[in-house]
């Protein structure tokens, strides 16, 4: 992906008493995102993240990768460097007036997320302006339990507490033999990505009756290309990215670094690993 440059945005300290503050320098032309290599499963969805933290950063990163728009905005440089050669578009701005907020195209955005993780007032004063701007969605990262309650208030669409995804998927994978993902999905069921190379050189014709077994369904299956293709393609020492196969057919043979995708009541895919799993 080119590299992208860096657009920056400040506001002035207001003019006076009861004066809105107003920009340093000429308002400059509103951004308009551009579509840079994107794939196909989001179409022409448009995100905007504000706060490129740890959280914000991979979540424009994952947004990215299934072919959203994505704009990031954060008032340090050091968090914008790592990621504009990575998504459609990067802005630095200062979020102590969400006012700054004006220079965006909000209004045109699927979704606006605020996912700064160090500032309550901040956050709050951002959700504001982004709803009064009409945002079509707004998600908010949760930073307390008084914060929780008056994003309640306000009415946000959707609340989310990084800390507590990463523990559920962290208590799963400790839980159950192989587990990489778990998602729980309530009331006992959970979508559960692990490894079973137990059923290396098996098709899902002729184990079938495994899964029926045990009351588990397999989803999908993620794969990795060739060794070869792979040092090739990304190179030694880069992370191997999966390939989701879709629906897997009959005749699909099982490799033994295959990930399966696999869904039912949590204590059965339990069971199930523990005998087949890594």
């Amino acid at each position: 992906m080119a590299r992208r440059g860096i657009r920056r945005v400040t506001i002035a300290p207001p003019q006076g008493s009861g004066m809105r503050p107003k920009l340093a320098s000429p308002r400059p032309p509103r951004l308009k995102l551009q579509r840079a290599g994107a794939g196909p499963a989001c179409g022409d969805m448009k995100c905007c993240i504000l706060g490129l933290g740890v959280f914000g950063r991979n979540l424009a990163l994952n947004l990215a990768q299934l072919g959203a728009e994505v704009l990031g905005i954060d008032p340090r440089e050091e968090n914008i460097s790592l990621i504009k050669d990575e998504i459609d578009s990067v802005a630095l701005a200062d979020f102590s007036d969400p006012a700054v907020l004006e220079n965006f195209p909000i209004k045109e955005m699927d979704a606006v997320t605020v996912a700064i993780g160090d500032d309550f007032e901040k956050s709050i004063s951002l959700t504001i302006k982004a709803q009064s701007m009409k945002a079509r969605r707004v998600v908010c990262r949760v930073l307390s339990p008084m914060h929780e309650r008056l994003l309640r208030l306000l009415k946000v669409d959707r609340l989310v507490v990084p800390e507590e995804m990463a523990a559920r998927g962290l208590a799963h994978s400790l839980l159950m033999r192989g587990v990489e993902n778990a998602y729980e999905m309530g009331d006992g069921y959970s979508i559960v990505e692990a490894r079973a190379p137990k059923l290396k050189g098996a098709s899902l014709q002729e184990q079938g009756g495994i899964f029926k077994k045990a009351d588990v369904r397999i989803v999908t299956i993620k794969r990795a290309a060739s060794s070869l293709v792979r040092k090739i393609a990304n190179g030694p020492d880069e992370a191997v990215r999966l390939a989701t196969l879709g629906v897997p057919a009959l005749d699909e043979v099982f490799r033994e670094d295959d990930v399966f995708v696999l869904f039912g009541r949590e204590k059965k895919v339990r069971a199930f690993l523990e005998e087949y799993g890594k």
